[in-house]
């Protein structure tokens, strides 16, 4: 049974490492064996929790693969690679749960520590997104559609924290809530507290997934940091402080 409790690690997953998608991974060793599923190719170091946990793995990531094609209505073209490495020393990363993707390579890597649970569900997922939006949207122009997105996408079908999450997460840190237009600003996006900056984005990405669809989405996908607030306006019709407003009363309904 998924837990509030349990799915609160998760927001923090990504947060340590800054998953944000770099352009390629370095050239991995060759100590490793792949597990495959129907569109990834999981490599794990042999014989370890890793890759015991690949199939299951495998399942999670195919479905996310579906849900976020489903959702953005563009079709990924190939295989996507996944390093699960055993700890961050092994990973070079900061946290025990943490990854980072590699869009223009399709590839991600994460730690795959024990307890397999929808902690390790949603980050595999969120790297992942990050590789599909990359594959078939292209690059965000903020931290705010690039991170969001990619939570917001992900598929709770074993669990792991959705948009819908999120909504009733929103309105129980309301108190705390980091205006959108801060969200949006890359140059203040590093100084934010990246627990709430991650899941106030992936609440307020979603809320536009959920109430205006993928197309107009994508045309402030690409919008950078300077040009936001005014294509904002131009594709939704109401400002962004509006669009704040009507996102956090429709949180407050969850």
């Amino acid at each position: 049974m998924r837990t509030d409790s349990a799915i609160g690690l998760a927001l923090l997953a990504c947060v340590s490492a800054g998953c944000n998608a770099k352009l390629g991974p370095t050239t991995p060793d060759r100590n490793w064996v792949v597990v495959s599923s129907a569109h990834f190719d999981l490599h794990a170091r042999p014989g370890t929790f890793a890759e015991r946990s690949a199939p299951t793995l495998g399942a999670v990531l195919d479905d996310q693969y579906e849900t976020t094609g489903r959702l953005l209505r563009a079709e990924y073209a190939g295989r996507i690679s996944g390093f699960l490495y055993n700890d961050a020393a092994d990973a070079g990363l900061d946290g025990q749960r943490s990854g980072t993707a590699f869009p223009d390579t399709g590839a991600f890597k994460a730690t795959a520590t024990p307890p397999l649970d929808v902690n390790l569900y949603s980050l595999v997922q969120h790297e992942a997104n990050h590789v599909l939006m990359g594959g078939t949207i292209g690059r965000a122009g903020t931290h705010l559609l690039n991170e969001g997105l990619a939570s917001a996408l992900v598929s709770e079908r074993y669990g792991s924290a959705s948009r819908r999450f999120y909504y009733s997460w929103t309105r129980a840190h309301k108190s705390q809530v980091i205006d959108v237009g801060r969200l949006a600003d890359d140059d203040e996006w590093p100084h934010l507290p990246q627990d709430l900056a991650y899941s106030f984005a992936a609440s307020f990405t979603g809320w536009l997934l959920d109430a205006e669809g993928p197309e107009k989405l994508r045309q402030i996908y690409y919008a950078s940091s300077g040009e936001f607030a005014t294509r904002f306006s131009r594709i939704y019709g109401r400002s962004v402080t509006e669009a704040q407003t009507a996102w956090l009363a429709f949180c407050d309904g969850q």
